[in-house]
């Protein structure tokens, strides 16, 4: 067990900003507890140069969050392919630590099977404001999705696996982090849910890191690593059944 990987003063560590958007199991307000809360406290727990702080922002302000004039310093568990390349903002990404992937998911019903996803005509499907879908083979942003689609647009994946289950919406997508995850939830969702086999997108999640800001992407590569020396790194992942989307563990 490792505790202390730095020495120093933690009353003179340098504040780093963590911009979170609800993305569950990674962030999310509406749970008890998620990956980038706990990896912050793991990271602010085993080392004292850095104090870690987490600010919540809306999908669609991370790009701001992480400009020049922006609040935050990184974000954790984001994709560059996510609209970086056209949001203008100097960033660099870290080594990917997990592999995800999103599929469309139906309420179970008597009758209904692997076709229900074969046509989204006629569908009121339901999307995060500010996410970024590949439909069709094209990657878009969530009001480019709502202008083919009839799109119910929310703030939460939880909210909108609530509408699906209440029958307000017809399928949404959903990551597959998730659903791995709602394995330890109180409440057995996943009986209740139709999920696709068809894999809709993957993706690579790092850390993505603000250039010329509060810390440098080298810098945040070098506390994973040393974090990862503790036993703890992976038994987080695996608190929420991650283990077999991780590509970067000890």
């Amino acid at each position: 067990m490792v505790c202390s990987l730095f020495t120093g003063n933690a009353l003179s560590r340098e504040p780093v900003y963590v911009a979170a958007y609800d993305f569950p199991p990674f962030f999310s307000g509406t749970l008890e507890t998620d990956v980038t809360t706990e990896l912050v406290n793991l990271l602010n727990d085993n080392q004292n140069e850095y104090e870690f702080i987490i600010q919540a922002i809306p999908p669609n302000g991370r790009y701001q969050a992480l400009s020049a004039e922006g609040c935050c310093d990184v974000i954790f568990f984001e994709s560059l392919l996510w609209g970086w390349q056209n949001a203008q903002v100097d960033v660099a990404t870290t080594f990917p630590l997990l592999r995800g992937s999103e599929r469309l998911v139906a309420k179970k019903v008597a009758g209904r099977d692997q076709s229900f996803f074969e046509n989204l005509e006629g569908l009121k499907l339901g999307g995060v404001r500010g996410y970024h879908y590949l439909f069709g083979g094209t990657v878009m942003n969530s009001e480019e999705v709502a202008k083919r689609y009839s799109i119910y647009l929310s703030d939460s994946r939880i909210t909108n696996l609530r509408m699906l289950l209440g029958g307000r919406i017809d399928a949404a997508v959903l990551n597959d982090e998730l659903l791995s995850a709602l394995k330890n939830s109180s409440v057995n969702y996943l009986e209740q849910l139709l999920i696709s086999d068809r894999v809709e997108s993957e993706y690579e999640l790092g850390v993505v890191v603000a250039t010329g800001k509060g810390i440098s992407v080298e810098e945040v590569q070098r506390l994973v690593r040393l974090l990862s020396r503790d036993e703890k790194f992976n038994h987080l992942f695996a608190r929420f059944n991650l283990q077999r989307f991780q590509l970067y563990r000890r």
